[in-house]
């Protein structure tokens, strides 16, 4: 699965969009939204719409699909991973974008192969792995790494 900054940035809304829905239990309905507070919610996406080039819609309309095609657990990952990311230090996001971004020029085979492996490893095998350069660049670590 490849996200792409906007992905992430929709992941991050909806992990936003979550935590106030936890904390308010008593949220209402969207049916149950005046016509004026549906309009103040929609208007920031339809005027970003509205910028946007038709292959700027075409990518967010991709991304809304592939959201809308996450299970619940799946997005719950994504939103806690997101988290991890907001909650790393500065110097971890550089490393982590550019990781990303290798990861995002392998070709669609060693993508896959990558991710794979990724899906195998231990938290402390990934941890490793990612401050060893990550995939395109270190190979896998074969052990967990010492505590």
């Amino acid at each position: 699965m490849t996200r792409t900054l906007a992905q992430s940035f929709l992941i991050l809304a909806a992990g936003t969009a979550a935590v106030a829905s936890a904390q308010a239990p008593a949220a209402r309905s969207w049916e149950s939204l005046s016509e004026a507070d549906r309009a103040a919610l929609i208007e920031p996406t339809r005027e970003r719409w509205e910028r946007a080039t038709p292959e700027q819609q075409q990518r967010y309309l991709d991304r809304a699909r592939f959201w809308a095609s996450l299970t619940p657990e799946q997005k719950r990952l994504a939103r806690a991973g997101a988290e991890r990311f907001r909650q790393a230090d500065p110097e971890q996001r550089v490393r982590l974008r550019e990781v990303w971004r290798r990861f995002q020029s392998l070709p669609p085979a060693e993508r896959d192969a990558a991710r794979r492996t990724w899906e195998s490893l231990s938290p402390a095998q990934r941890r490793a792995w990612l401050e060893a350069g990550g995939p395109g660049v270190a190979p896998p670590p074969a052990n967990d790494p010492p505590r």
